[in-house]
């Protein structure tokens, strides 16, 4: 073997496929994204024995959808799904065969006829859907799983090998200097070993008597069977020493907490913690350690801090952030919400109350097709949670399956909800929407904005090549009327007015979403920020407002002054390299939470680096409104 492999003539004639079942009940939706490819081969089966739009009794639908759950719907959901989940590296790739089954429930003189309506029925489903070119159609499989030997079996398999083969990754060339590890690896996953510490991984490496890799071989190694989904490693600061060498682990980790209620544990004190789940999705670190003590499911316990820091990356969960409200410093992290445990739809009338025409500005997220996948919005609420706080409105905490409502501050509330194949975000004020601020408006819209872009990039993300700047998704404008959109193509033009089709200029409500940054400058006789003011641990919306009004480098010394390490700073530029915006504001957050600095600290700090202290001034400074009254901040 050692011989073999040096000459460089190593050439593997057997092709291995690896097969993954997904579950189809509700929750374990918003786990298959962590597992779909480009490169894979995608069966999506159905009942042929049912018309495509005949209601399939006591199935859950999506989050913001009302309609009918028919074969139709979940064909649709399917297909959407694996393009938005998989990144479009090939033309056409990866290709979506439909299987039908169920063809014993068929009189055998129907079946051909059966199969010719199911045909005409999935081409007119998908006739003007952009990803048709994905679509095996041809030929239209229908099979009796019960009967092994049912010669459409054959059928299907034929299909599969001659699919795979014409597949581009098919036959992918593999430096044959990653072989010896491949394959250490892989005994070892024989063995019974799931996780290793990458200082293991290093050694594994080392003390290989046929091939080393240098360390940006390993690392390319390590990225390369990430994206072929033979192990699962994430190069970020908290999950980078690490690696799941068998991903079937992380199928046990979904599992064991993203179940149906048809599969949860009998004994009462776990299966309480799933009961509070389902209701407000909430759960505690600690019950989440007591569901991986079953005996199922402890050899998740030895790596239970790295899977948490995993299962928070991919926003299968979420820290609840909570504030001191007199200091305003940060309180410790109690509860954690999985929001795809949520089955209970929002049932409030906070919409109708509070998401008035008068005191609401909205927009929406558009996404093609006639379904958001679920685990997309589920992890957007995740991030959300992470950045604002959630709101409570009459007792009750107002996260629901696809809703949620969060408070910013004081005066602005944000609501983020699906509705068909849109995401529609909504900013509340208090009392009136002519005094919504149009740097928080500008702020939510573009935090919201960033994070789609960056869960779209996580799951289209490979080694080969970056994510395309083509997202899946447009963003529309409301009028008052809230349900009447209008895309922004239209709007970024110079031109004063867009009329919507009731006669409202959008331009107006699309202006504050999208306010111009601009540098405010104080006046000659302005000392500065009053003691009281200086006093003060300023707001998230106050330090929002100096990140705007700083530049990189000046917060990253500003940082340093105060006393971050280097390293954390690294950290959140490594966390976001394309989005500095969100850096700035998390490195003030760091500094908010961690050694709860004062406006007197922001301003000494500036003066030591001779900065002028009047941005501080912009940061605290009234927002003047139309009425001509001045409002604190």
């Amino acid at each position: 073997m050692e011989k073999v492999l040096k000459s460089g003539k190593y050439k593997m004639k057997v092709g291995r496929l690896i097969f993954w079942d997904f579950g189809g009940q509700y929750v374990y939706l918003t786990t298959h994204q962590t597992f779909m490819t480009f490169r894979a081969l995608f069966l999506v089966v159905f009942d042929g024995s049912k018309d495509l739009h005949e209601q399939v009794p006591d199935v859950m639908c999506f989050p913001g959808q009302h309609m009918t759950p028919t074969p139709a719907v979940f064909l649709q959901y399917w297909v959407n799904s694996i393009l938005t989940y998989c990144k479009v590296v090939y033309a056409g790739i990866p290709k979506i065969l439909f299987v039908a089954t169920h063809k014993d429930k068929v009189p055998m003189e129907n079946i051909e006829t059966r199969r010719e309506e199911l045909y005409r029925g999935i081409e007119e489903l998908f006739k003007d859907h952009e990803g048709k070119h994905h679509l095996v159609l041809r030929p239209l499989i229908f099979v009796n799983a019960k009967d092994q030997a049912d010669p459409e079996i054959e059928v299907l398999k034929k299909t599969i090998t001659e699919l795979t083969f014409d597949h581009p990754c098919w036959g992918e060339r593999m430096p044959n200097a990653c072989v010896p590890l491949e394959l250490e690896i892989a005994e070892l996953v024989a063995e019974g070993k799931q996780i290793m510490s990458l200082a293991e991984v290093k050694e594994l490496n080392a003390i290989s008597e046929v091939s080393v890799l240098s360390p940006e071989q390993l690392t390319d190694f390590l990225h390369f069977h990430h994206s072929l989904g033979k192990i699962v490693y994430f190069d970020t600061p908290q999950l980078r020493d690490n690696v799941i060498i068998n991903p079937l682990l992380m199928v046990e980790v979904m599992r064991s907490f993203i179940t149906d209620v048809a599969f949860w544990p009998k004994e009462d004190k776990t299966r309480k913690t799933f009961k509070k789940m389902s209701e407000n999705g909430m759960i505690q670190k600690v019950d989440l350690y007591q569901i991986w003590e079953q005996e199922e499911f402890r050899q998740i316990l030895p790596f239970k801090e790295y899977i948490f820091d995993m299962l928070i990356h991919l926003d299968i969960v979420s820290e609840q952030r909570r504030y001191d409200t007199k200091t305003g410093s940060r309180l410790p992290i109690e509860n954690f919400f999985v929001p795809c445990m949520l089955t209970q739809r929002n049932n409030t009338d906070y919409l109708t109350q509070e998401c008035t025409p008068e005191r609401t500005l909205s927009l929406a997220f558009v996404f093609k097709g006639t379904i958001i996948p679920p685990a997309l919005p589920n992890r957007l609420i995740c991030a959300c949670l992470s950045m604002w706080t959630l709101k409570e409105y009459q007792g009750r905490k107002l996260m629901f399956s696809g809703f949620v409502g969060l408070s910013f501050d004081k005066e602005h509330d944000i609501v983020v909800c699906v509705e068909g194949n849109k995401i529609l975000l909504y900013l509340v004020h208090k009392r009136s929407k002519g005094l919504i601020i149009p740097d928080i408006a500008t702020s939510v819209r573009d935090c919201l904005f960033v994070t789609l872009e960056r869960i779209s990039e996580f799951y289209q993300s490979s080694i080969h090549c970056k994510a395309s700047n083509k997202l899946p998704f447009l963003t529309e404008y409301s009028c008052s009327k809230l349900n009447c959109f209008t895309s922004e193509n239209k709007l970024v033009s110079e031109t004063e007015e867009c009329l919507c089709k009731h006669g409202e200029n959008i331009k107006n409500n699309w202006r504050t979403w999208n306010k111009k940054k601009e540098q405010k400058q104080c006046d000659a006789k302005c000392q500065g920020l009053s003691k009281d003011a200086l006093s003060q641990i300023p707001s998230n919306t106050e330090l929002l407002r100096l990140s705007n009004h700083c530049e990189a480098h000046m917060l990253h010394e500003l940082a340093l002054h105060l006393g971050m390490e280097d390293m954390v700073w690294s950290d959140m530029v490594e966390n976001y390299p394309t989005n500095t915006q969100m850096v700035k504001f998390l490195t003030l957050i760091h500094l908010k939470e961690n050694y709860e600095i004062s406006f007197a600290e922001l301003d000494n700090g500036l003066r030591e680096m001779e900065v002028t202290t009047h941005k501080l001034c912009v940061v605290r400074r009234r927002k003047q409104v139309k009425s001509g009254k001045y409002f604190d901040i």
